[in-house]
């Protein structure tokens, strides 16, 4: 008797700890999922045939570039008609930021990431990259993710869910020279990756 309840015990036990494990492990997938599921009750969610996408681009990146995004970068894809979404332009206050986020990747036809120094050491944006390769991998969504590096980060130093894509992803450097011809043939770059 008490061996077979021992037994019993260390099986659910067992069971128990690979569950943990393994949702820790994949806990973005868990996330995602569990996302999805909660906006498909709420009636959010649509099938891909009749879902439109709201905007070209969703922009994140830390908040040390804000200026940078809200007004460069959001001014310059604007004006030659892309429709750019970020955290703080289209985050209702009050909703929580995991749910938005989905909302956002899975309205938005393309993710760029402005990678700088700070962005590599912050835990919300390695849950956003993860997010937005957990989204691609998902909706089978090739080309999808572009990063703009700056700072002159090495490849290297990327989270490893962004070298694991490497190969499928659109990579631009922010230009170190700030002349004009220069920055053109940067936006017309960010510009085809966009289209």
């Amino acid at each position: 008797m008490w061996l077979m309840i021992s037994s019993c015990m260390l099986f659910f036990v067992t069971i128990g700890m690979v569950a943990a494990i393994i949702i820790k492990r994949y806990r973005v997938h868990v996330d995602y999922i569990i996302l999805h599921l909660r906006n498909r009750w709420k009636g959010v969610m649509y099938s891909e045939e009749s879902k439109t996408l709201q905007f070209d681009a969703f922009i994140s990146y830390y908040e040390d570039v804000y200026q940078l995004v809200s007004t460069t970068i959001y001014q310059e894809l604007t004006n030659v008609g892309f429709q750019i979404s970020f955290p703080e332009k289209d985050f209702i206050p009050g909703v929580w930021k995991a749910e938005q986020l989905v909302q956002c990747i899975d309205h938005n036809r393309k993710v760029v990431f402005v990678i700088t120094e700070n962005f590599l050491d912050s835990g919300w944006n390695s849950y956003v990259v993860q997010m937005a390769v957990t989204h691609a991998f998902h909706n089978n969504r090739k080309r999808s993710i572009i990063v703009i590096i700056k700072d002159n980060i090495p490849i290297e130093r990327m989270q490893k869910d962004l070298r694991y894509i490497w190969w499928c992803i659109f990579s631009i450097r922010w230009p170190e020279v700030d002349q004009v011809r220069v920055m053109n043939i940067f936006w017309e770059h960010v510009a085809d990756a966009l289209r």
